[in-house]
């Protein structure tokens, strides 16, 4: 897919807008992580996002004294 991004400066934060093939109009967007999550694909119906689980920092099977 392709995507045209226009990006400019605001008070110190980015913003702009994406247009992408399958969007007829640009979404706009104030911020980095924004701006990632119009470039992310779309999940399935139901679907949630993986996320593997988080090891355990080590020691954390010792009991505090």
């Amino acid at each position: 897919m392709r995507y045209v991004i226009e990006v400019y400066l605001d008070q110190d934060r980015v913003c702009g807008s994406v247009a992408s093939e399958s969007c007829a109009s640009p979404q706009p967007f104030h911020g980095w992580l924004e701006l990632l999550s119009l470039l992310e694909p779309p999940l399935k119906d139901g679907a949630r996002p993986e996320v593997p689980p988080r090891p355990e920092p080590p020691g954390a099977d010792r009991t505090p004294l």
